[in-house]
């Protein structure tokens, strides 16, 4: 990999291109990108120069829009000082600080991390760099940012999972650590449905480690806080939130457009690209209309809150997969079907966060039958 990387450094190295603060969002700026949730192309080429990534073939499962607003149109800005931006969802509200050198988030205010369906304020110790400026070739840069959020266990959902515990337990908190790694690996030209860009290719490995600590009243004057896994051996009823999580994406700027051009997640392998985001030039997402002899797949209701039927009508008989993916594009929960004709897959939500999610059914040779949103809500 070293020689591939100085042998580019040393050939064409006048081709290459630095990315500059330009491209940072400002407020006001309304970046336009789309969503292919199975996409067929190759973004994990061996590291070196003068490359050329050709996307042409990604399809438009989704597409949205992402509002850079000033800091003081959210609701919570006076809780994240030094804030310059905020984009504002259904989940809640994020912060970020820019600088010449950096785009930071701050945090956020909404539903929690952890997934307790309980409203916090949550800011990254030290900033999260989400972006960096220059960027150049071969950079290589690290970054740690830490979340702990505290929860009172007398207040529900919290109250009914610690009940039973003999144990005079008043609080829970949740550690995440994030530990980001970026190396500037490619560079090249990047082809898009509707464009073509010079690009620096940047390597991101995410490593977010989430521990859970409760703490234990021994007198009404004196505690400490224990490591839920230690008493368990790994959280009980909680020990799916604890442990690392990797993440790994392959991301594509252009030093003249404010979104990035493409971005892949990874299997972590690097064998299989799970979904793609990239810039949209202008298109749309193919509009929900289906004749009345088309397979489809609708759910309802939707807008969502305790549960979800995903309604199939016109179905060949088949083993057909159901995912659902959340709003970056990885798969967060995914079923396979005997179906034929028209069926109803009930779903339970009580281990959904809110939020907006993707939700896809394929068939047993991987064609899509559809893409669509969903939205569900928590009270």
């Amino acid at each position: 990999m070293l020689l591939a990387v100085f042998s580019a450094l040393c050939f064409g190295a006048t081709a290459q291109i630095t990315v500059t603060s330009a491209t940072f969002p400002a407020a006001g700026d309304t970046l336009r990108i789309a969503f292919d949730t199975t996409p067929t192309i190759n973004p994990a080429t061996p590291p070196g120069g003068n490359q050329l990534w050709d996307f042409s073939n990604l399809k438009f499962a989704l597409t949205d829009e992402v509002v850079y607003r000033p800091a003081n149109a959210g609701m919570d800005y006076l809780k994240f000082p030094g804030a310059d931006l905020v984009v504002i969802n259904q989940g809640g509200e994020t912060y970020f600080n820019l600088t010449n050198n950096a785009m930071e988030i701050l945090g956020y205010a909404g539903n929690d991390p952890a997934g307790f369906n309980l409203d916090v304020v949550a800011k990254f110790s030290p900033p999260l760099i989400e972006r960096r400026s220059p960027m150049n070739f071969f950079d290589i840069n690290t970054t740690e940012a830490n979340l702990n959020l505290t929860f009172s266990t007398k207040e529900p959902p919290l109250d009914s999972i610690f009940s039973s515990i003999p144990l005079n337990i008043d609080s829970l908190r949740v550690r995440i650590t994030t530990n980001r790694l970026d190396l500037v690996d490619g560079w090249g030209n990047c082809i898009i449905p509707g464009g073509q860009y010079p690009v620096l290719r940047q390597k991101r490995t995410d490593y977010v480690t989430t521990g859970l600590d409760v703490f234990i009243r021994i007198t009404p004057t004196f505690g400490q806080w224990v490591d839920l896994s230690t008493l368990t051996g790994g959280g009980g009823g909680l020990g799916n939130f604890i442990g690392t999580d990797t993440t790994i994406t392959y991301r594509f700027y252009s030093g003249t457009e404010k979104e990035e051009i493409a971005v892949a997640t990874m299997s972590n392998d690097l064998t299989e690209v799970e979904s793609v985001r990239f810039k949209n030039q202008g298109f749309t997402s193919t509009p929900d209309l289906e004749s009345p002899s088309t397979a489809n797949i609708q759910a309802q209701p939707n807008p969502a809150v305790e549960f979800v039927n995903f309604n199939c009508t016109n179905l060949p008989r088949d083993i057909y997969t159901l995912k659902i993916y959340n709003y970056v594009g990885n798969v967060v929960w995914k079923n396979e079907y005997a179906l034929s004709g028209n069926r109803a897959i009930y779903l339970e939500l009580e281990d959904f966060k809110k939020g907006t999610y993707l939700y896809s059914l394929s068939d047993s040779k991987g064609n899509i039958i559809s893409t669509k949103r969903l939205v569900i809500l928590k009270p």
